[in-house]
């Protein structure tokens, strides 16, 4: 089966959120310019030309890891009825030429976000909604925080106390090359995140540990 050339990440990304693309089309070269501006919403970013590998690939998402779809038209018609029952597939986009026959056999799949004819159009969509993503996540975050501590589960205690541990731990100029090392391969193909790693290297203070966090 034919498969893409151009796939960024992999199961073992650092990060919560990724992008599978599915288009015959998908690297072309307006295409190609797209994905590094997706990148700079989501880093981790999967092409693919052939819908056997696309649904092999969502389908072997770890568990607690999420993805975002992008499909054409015609590809998602065959891809999408088994997307909407996946529990890691986030939300759906469909990129096309033609608007009105999409939505129309779309509608009735709920995590089919958006129908878009143009690509900033749908770069723009998906930014707001990966944005609003994080801002519930944050106010989850705060609900669970605000709890007592009889009502929180056991993993949320283990995750405290890990991170109780971490702090204490004593740093060293060796973890800190690990870490860079760790996040040139993370973004190789994203020079956004790249040039923020470089300004860490070069600038990173024990001092200002919680600037560099947010």
């Amino acid at each position: 089966m034919a498969t893409s050339m151009n796939q960024t990440g992999s199961n073992d990304s650092l990060e919560t959120y990724s992008i599978f693309w599915l288009d015959v089309s998908v690297n072309n070269e307006e295409n190609i310019s797209a994905q590094k501006k997706l990148r700079s919403i989501i880093n981790q970013l999967r092409t693919f030309v052939d819908p056997e590998d696309f649904l092999e690939g969502v389908r072997f998402i770890q568990q607690g890891d999420l993805t975002i779809l992008i499909v054409s038209g015609q590809m998602g018609r065959i891809v999408v009825p088994e997307m909407q029952k996946l529990a890691q597939v986030s939300s759906i986009y469909v990129y096309c030429f033609d608007k009105e026959p999409n939505l129309q056999w779309s509608q009735p799949y709920k995590k089919v976000k958006a129908v878009c004819t143009k690509l900033d159009e749908l770069i723009d969509i998906i930014r707001v909604d990966q944005k609003n993503r994080g801002r519930n996540e944050e106010a989850l975050a705060i609900n669970i925080l605000d709890r007592s501590s009889t009502e929180l589960n056991g993993d949320f205690l283990h995750s405290q106390l890990l991170i109780d541990v971490l702090i204490r731990m004593k740093a060293s100029q060796h973890d800190k090359i690990e870490l860079l090392a760790l996040l040139k391969k993370e973004y190789k193909s994203n020079d956004g995140e790249l040039k923020l790693v470089n300004d860490f290297h070069m600038a990173y203070d024990s001092s200002k540990a919680i600037w560099w966090y947010t």
